[in-house]
């Protein structure tokens, strides 16, 4: 019970975040002329709650655990949000008990940002021994409805993701074979995540070192309110949790402010639309660093950005 806790609070945590600003979450963002204007809204610093992030990470029993997320994110538009598309490189580490480390992309929606009401989706490759009895890294899923309060799981340890018949990737599969921070190769999850127009359902697509194919759904069912229609908003970057004595590394290791050429990267990235056009993000977005001096995640530029840090080795 408690590692599916700690697993919770990590989607929680970094939930909350989506609607509270980092040193530059108030501030205009640039459009270019690919960009639809009405589709990239600023975080509106007003909806900040701070206090969100402590209420998602306190209940931990050692009363020691943090959780540092650095990344970007966007909320807020008009018509919301309808999908994701990027390609995370993917990394390992030797972690212990209780450490965490991952990399992902939450598509959300806070309500009136109170923990009972958050409904998300996070997708992509995290580091959990707790969870998996190991220390290799993991393709994962996770979603709830009502903040984990009832609802929701990681991977299929509940009725909720559907798998696709005969996809070459389900959730909990061991990616093996991971990036070097200082190889020239650099292994990639390619991800699609689109709600689909007829069914209403989100779907799924994957693929490592190859095109995302699709590989299951999260039914429009397992969601109420406005998120069975669309998501209020979208994050992704690193995100960490641990004994505040024992950080772990994030994304490669490698902090981008000190090493660009060997922090992670997440790359390709384009927003879906109500009517399932993908737009490029070609300017920058809002981010969001919990502990910049630790872990840092530098602007967007063509649609990449590097993020991580705590300079630690990874196999």
């Amino acid at each position: 019970m408690l590692n599916e806790m700690r697993g919770v609070l990590l989607v929680a945590a970094v939930s909350m975040l989506l609607v509270c600003h980092g040193a530059d979450g108030s501030r205009s963002i640039p459009v270019t002329e690919d960009a639809n204007p009405k589709f990239f809204v600023p975080l509106n610093e007003a909806n900040s709650t701070p206090r969100l992030i402590n209420q998602a990470s306190a209940p931990q029993g050692s009363g020691a655990d943090v959780t540092y997320f650095a990344g970007h994110g966007v909320a807020t538009a008009p018509d919301g949000y309808y999908g994701f598309i990027g390609t995370m490189d993917v990394y390992g580490f030797t972690l212990t008990q209780g450490q965490e480390s991952a990399a992902a992309v939450w598509i959300s929606d806070e309500g009136d940002f109170s923990p009972s009401n958050l409904k998300t989706i996070m997708i992509g490759w995290e580091v959990l021994p707790a969870e998996y009895g190991d220390s290799q890294t993991h393709f994962f899923t996770k979603w709830t409805n009502d903040g984990f309060i009832s609802t929701g799981c990681l991977n299929q340890k509940c009725l909720g993701f559907q798998p696709e018949k005969g996809a070459t990737i389900a959730p909990g599969a061991v990616i093996d074979h991971t990036s070097s921070p200082k190889g020239a190769n650099k292994r990639n999850l390619n991800l699609k995540i689109i709600k689909n127009g007829t069914s209403g359902d989100w779907l799924v697509h994957c693929g490592v070192d190859r095109d995302p194919e699709l590989i299951g759904r999260f039914p429009r069912s397992l969601f109420t309110g406005g998120f069975a229609d669309r998501a209020v908003g979208i994050t992704f970057g690193g995100v960490v949790m641990a004994p505040v004595t024992k950080p772990p590394p994030m994304g490669s290791g490698y902090i981008p402010t000190t090493d660009a050429r060997s922090s992670a990267s997440i790359s390709n990235i384009q927003l879906v639309d109500r009517d399932g056009h993908a737009w490029p993000v070609k300017g920058d977005l809002p981010k969001f660093e919990t502990n910049r001096n630790a872990y840092a995640v530098s602007p967007i530029v063509n649609g990449t950005f590097f993020y991580g840090g705590y300079e630690q080795p990874v196999v």
